[in-house]
């Protein structure tokens, strides 16, 4: 599995693929090498376990593939046993679908708290700044603003924004999105926050960035740069600048993408959460224009080509598979 999510939402997605497809050999391969890499995929495993650990209580039919399944749903209805079996074994897939989803996409109540703007899987939203300078909040996305006499200051607390700014000498603009701090000289940005991982790209004007004590980043940036820090890693580079804030636009822009990064674009705009199941295929690199309004459709026609297939496994999540 492509690891571009928590170790939590890594092992809901395998204890749902390994229920799906418990006899393929190379899945499980995948999943003992995942389960080895890192303690805390180990401790993610334990506790997903336990807490769906009722659901051993299901059936053996439910855990059944094929023939057997259809057999288990094609008894007679004057069966009693038959029907409550089936009652029981339809109410514990929805449990499993219900505590996964409860498990990985419960709110995070202390970012909201923060936060003066949240906004939802699928939403932007347009705020209108009293300096008169605007942010364009992505989906998925949270800001705290600080206007004062002396300071604006903007807090992206998580995911991704643009920024269109006043120009005001007396009275800098500042973004501070994970470690790096982007302060405005007249300028449209965007800049994006994700766990370790922070970008800003200009898309008119200039601005300055800086970082926290122990990554190297001071420096200027024009129209078409991009900054991004993964870590205490700084990776500079340029696009064209149209480019830069597609998404306002409802618009994805690949340019020899992975997938794997593809996916990571489209998840803020479902509130289904997308698992790519084989790193083969997640580091295939793709080019094009796609939907953000349309993520499902968009993620077909980005696996297509490779011969990657989406299943949906839950209202909650969708499986990448391919080789």
């Amino acid at each position: 599995m492509a690891e571009s999510r928590s170790p939590d939402e890594a092992a809901a997605g395998w204890h749902i693929y390994l229920r799906e497809e418990p006899d393929d050999p190379e899945l499980r391969r995948q999943f003992a090498a995942w389960l080895q890499e890192s303690p805390l995929h180990q401790q993610a495993w334990a506790e997903i376990n336990e807490t769906l650990g009722v659901l051993d209580l299901a059936p053996p039919e439910r855990k059944r593939r094929g023939g057997a399944r259809r057999k288990f749903w094609g008894n007679p209805a004057n069966d009693r046993t038959g029907r409550r079996k089936a009652k029981v074994a339809a109410f514990a897939g929805f449990a499993m679908a219900a505590c996964i989803a409860a498990f990985v996409f419960v709110p995070d109540l202390s970012l909201r708290l923060r936060a003066d703007h949240y906004t939802r899987a699928g939403v932007t939203q347009d705020i209108h700044l009293a300096d008169g300078s605007e942010v364009i909040l992505a989906p998925r996305s949270a800001v705290a603003v600080h206007m004062t006499a002396h300071e604006r200051r903007i807090d992206l607390l998580r995911g991704e924004a643009y920024f269109v700014v006043h120009h005001d000498a007396s009275r800098p603009f500042t973004v501070i999105a994970g470690p790096v701090t982007t302060t405005d000289i007249g300028t449209m940005f965007d800049a994006r926050t994700d766990g370790d991982e922070t970008s800003v790209a200009v898309r008119e004007g200039a601005v300055h960035v800086s970082a926290k004590e122990g990554i190297g980043l001071e420096r200027d940036l024009h129209a078409g740069d991009r900054v991004d820090v993964r870590g205490s890693q700084v990776i500079s580079d340029t696009q064209a600048p149209e480019t830069i804030g597609l998404w306002r636009d409802g618009m994805l822009v690949a340019q020899d993408n992975t997938i794997a990064d593809m996916v990571a674009a489209l998840q803020p705009w479902t509130s289904t959460r997308i698992i790519v199941a084989h790193d083969t295929l997640a580091v295939r690199k793709v080019s094009g224009s796609y939907d953000l309004h349309h993520p499902e459709t968009s993620l077909q026609l980005i696996v297509h080509p490779y011969g990657g297939k989406v299943m949906s496994v839950t209202p909650w999540f969708a499986l990448v598979t391919g080789r």
